[in-house]
């Protein structure tokens, strides 16, 4: 008898507690309606997501209407919302209460991984305006090696038109062109520049004393999964790791939550100001 009491009071506690659980609220722009779970006239991408997401969460998925990404951020921060897709523009007026935790990658695109951008120690250049006129290094024509550097430097008012191109089979050959003086500037991945940079002997502490970081970061995120800086860490991770394999493991949600990007592969974690020009340590 004591343990079936138990039992039922364990079942009393787990269902109290699942039904204070308050509801995930998504804003989605549209037309403008109150928060509520789709209606039977929802897609079925569209139900599939809503779905997943609560079952995954142990609570109601409910969308809230808004009418532009402009009214779903600002309803966001507010409190009226748990997450929405929000766009730079959107986003920089709510950047305190908010923080991006997921984007789409492409299939025809590189992850956002940090960029370089360097010269030799003695040069004067202090920032990417100061390469304008000059040749660049790149390490080859992959995603990571031409198109991501670019689009780093682009975003910092550097557009292609404005400097000379060196296109390298690597990385690491971009960096021995700008040793050799053959370049004056290189914008590689991180990666190329952590091979060839990081110390292997305490008697060689900085084996690029030589070069000097004009910049490093990553490329803007056009769109992100955007949440509130309060809400919990164990929700904002359960988030994350349930969408990170949504493409194999609930496509037909994934299609639905991927929309607005094209040719979408997968879903990829980000930093809280990945909609933002930020610059990295």
């Amino acid at each position: 008898m004591k343990v079936a009491t138990l039992a039922l009071a364990a079942v009393f506690v787990l269902t109290a507690a699942g039904a204070r659980a308050e509801p995930f609220r998504i804003a989605a722009v549209g037309a403008r309606a109150p928060c509520a779970p789709p209606g039977g006239g929802a897609a079925a991408g569209e139900r599939a997501y809503y779905d997943l997401l609560a079952k995954r969460l142990g609570r109601t998925a409910m969308k809230c209407g808004y009418a532009s990404a402009a009214d779903a951020a600002a309803g966001l921060a507010r409190g009226e919302a748990d997450m929405a897709w929000l766009d730079p523009v959107a986003f920089a007026p709510v950047r305190a209460q908010t923080r991006a935790i997921l984007t789409v990658r492409g299939a025809r695109e590189s992850n956002r991984i940090p960029v370089v951008v360097a010269v030799r120690a003695g040069d004067p250049a202090r920032d990417v305006a100061a390469l304008k006129g000059r040749l660049i290094g790149f390490g080859g024509r992959s995603p990571a090696g031409l198109p991501t550097p670019q689009t780093v430097l682009s975003e910092r008012g550097l557009a292609p038109a404005g400097y000379r191109p060196k296109i390298d089979v690597d990385g690491d050959q971009a960096l021995a062109e700008l040793r050799a003086g053959r370049v004056d500037a290189v914008a590689v991945h991180a990666a190329a520049w952590q091979r060839v940079c990081r110390m292997v002997s305490p008697k060689v502490p900085n084996p690029c004393a030589d070069l000097r970081i004009v910049l490093k970061a990553r490329p803007r995120a056009a769109q992100a999964l955007v949440v509130r800086r309060d809400i919990p860490d164990e929700l904002r991770y359960r988030l994350i790791g349930l969408h990170m394999p949504m493409h194999l493991e609930a496509p037909t949600a994934f299609a639905f939550a991927t929309a607005g990007t094209k040719d979408a592969a997968e879903f990829q974690p980000a930093e809280a100001d990945a909609l933002t020009l930020a610059t990295l340590k």
